[in-house]
């Protein structure tokens, strides 16, 4: 149901009422054409609403066709009414005013019958449509969300440096052999050994390894080494 093929329906069924009324034809047999006539101008009266009224997903997404649907609604909606108008003054002046206010009284049973059937449909449709149309926007929103919070961290991984410094916590004798714990940020943590009468550092770059677990502490670290040896 657009405004288009709705204002088509109702030009084709006010022409046929035209028709009767200008040879004199009853109400009565043209009441199939009136009832045609007053369904299109409550469609047309329904897509008017709307039409002011959009869906947000809509407005956003489809911005030029909201507004050429809104203008036709529009102008479609001016011209039934000036049927309306034309139409009320032939019966009027045919008939006399009596016809016309049972017109008036078969056209709100009409409107109401579209409305509890035909309407409610299109709003429970409407809806529908509404609820998926969020429900995708959340989904892609979130898939994006993801995807950005990925590419930081990926990008974080690629700024991360390859090494970092580690100092010296401590040393021990062990088997003839200086072994010295070196310890850096994020949980680096390196031993050495050296021969007694070697140099040794007091702090130097280790390999940058992110992920490793928390590392014991120097004593149980030196305590391993010496079971080690045995």
């Amino acid at each position: 149901m657009d405004p288009v093929s709705a204002m088509a329906a109702a030009s084709a069924a006010f022409s046929a009422v035209k028709k009767g009324v200008a040879i004199g034809k009853d109400i009565e047999s043209m009441a199939s054409d009136i009832g045609r006539w007053m369904g299109a101008l409550s469609d047309l009266d329904m897509l008017e609403k709307e039409a002011k009224n959009p869906p947000i997903f809509k407005k956003l997404f489809s911005g030029q066709s909201v507004e050429q649907e809104a203008m036709e609604a529009f102008a479609a909606a001016e011209k039934s009414r000036q049927q309306r108008t034309d139409l009320k003054n032939m019966i009027g002046m045919m008939y006399g005013k009596s016809k016309w206010d049972e017109l008036v009284r078969m056209e709100g049973q009409i409107r109401k019958r579209r409305q509890d059937t035909l309407y409610k449909q299109r709003q429970r449709r409407r809806k529908f449509v509404e609820i998926v149309a969020w429900i995708m926007m959340a989904v892609v929103a979130a898939v994006l969300l993801t995807l950005f919070v990925l590419f930081l961290k990926g990008q974080a991984a690629k700024a991360q440096p390859e090494h970092v410094v580690c100092r010296l916590v401590g040393c021990d004798k062990i088997d003839g052999k200086r072994y010295c714990v070196y310890r850096g940020a994020w949980n680096t943590q390196e031993v050495m050994d050296f021969e007694m009468d070697e140099w040794f550092p007091k702090e130097y770059l280790c390999d940058f390894e992110p992920d490793k677990p928390r590392p014991p502490s120097m004593r149980d670290t030196l305590k391993a080494i010496r079971e080690s040896q045995k």
